[in-house]
């Protein structure tokens, strides 16, 4: 989680969590925020190269900023109620039946459940599944929601570096909602601090075989949002970031996919 403003003064902050290499913390909503003052990422000039179709000649070049911003319409705000406090991270449309991917870290021990839309439509939401070791849970739109899914690579990766974007909740996070991104290592064990976990959470001491991204800064409230590849398929979420450098960590999605699957065929 990172750190950043409240969106109102009755919002109490909460203990950040650090990482033991780097003074990493992880990437949602646990900590305090910070002023929101940065204007949007300009990301236009980051390209990736389009899929072609067999027979056909291949295409142009495809900015990966506007991949990005045509799969902001299935991102939403995770609004978790706490006793103390309100946590904000992201979600992203998983599919068709209204089921959404955050980090558990973000609704773990929630009284009330809610996402909000790009247009600012509330729907009240459930944790339908949640695993804290792997830091992932699926919440549900009560009330269903009318949306495309994000494209998911189940395929592990092999290979780095690579071009990447991550998206967020903008109200999350108090800034843009797109980041440029560097995927630079795979399989990474990340430590948290011992005694720095914020109490009444579950949060994994090491964080296992995770992607290590360098570039623009990710912010707490980035928690759970998705990290595209140069064909806008998903290929991770995003959860652990340095408060103050531009190194951060995401879960493969792949490792999960299996389960996050098993999470959404629950009845909500």
């Amino acid at each position: 989680m990172l750190s950043e403003r409240p969106l109102s003064p009755s919002r109490s902050p909460v203990p950040r969590i650090a990482l033991a290499l780097g003074a990493i913390v992880a990437a949602g909503l646990i900590g305090y925020f910070v002023a929101a003052s940065l204007t949007h990422l300009d990301v236009s000039r980051l390209k990736a190269a389009a899929v072609p179709k067999a027979g056909t000649p291949a295409p142009q070049e495809t900015p990966l900023a506007d991949l990005g911003r045509a799969a902001l319409a299935s991102v939403v705000t995770v609004e978790a109620q706490r006793t103390n406090d309100e946590a904000l991270g992201t979600g992203w449309l998983l599919d068709a039946h209204g089921d959404f991917v955050t980090n558990a870290h973000v609704v773990e021990g929630q009284l009330t459940l809610r996402v909000t839309d790009r247009h600012n439509r509330v729907h009240v939401a459930v944790v339908v599944g949640i695993d804290t070791n792997q830091d992932i849970a699926v919440v549900r739109s009560s009330d269903g929601f009318s949306g495309t899914p994000l494209p998911v690579d189940a395929t592990p990766l092999a290979s780095v570096p690579e071009d990447v974007i991550a998206l967020a909740s903008s109200r999350a996070t108090g800034q843009g909602d797109m980041t440029q991104e560097r995927l630079t290592l795979l399989h990474q064990d990340v430590p948290l601090q011992s005694g720095e976990v914020q109490p009444g959470t579950n949060a994994p001491s090491v964080y296992h075989d995770m992607l290590e991204l360098s570039g623009a800064r990710v912010y707490q409230g980035n928690s759970g949002g998705p990290l595209l590849d140069g064909s806008g398929r998903v290929i991770g979420i995003i959860t652990l970031a340095s408060p103050s450098g531009d190194e951060a960590f995401a879960i493969p999605v792949a490792r999960v996919l299996d389960e996050l699957h098993q999470l959404a065929a629950r009845p909500g």
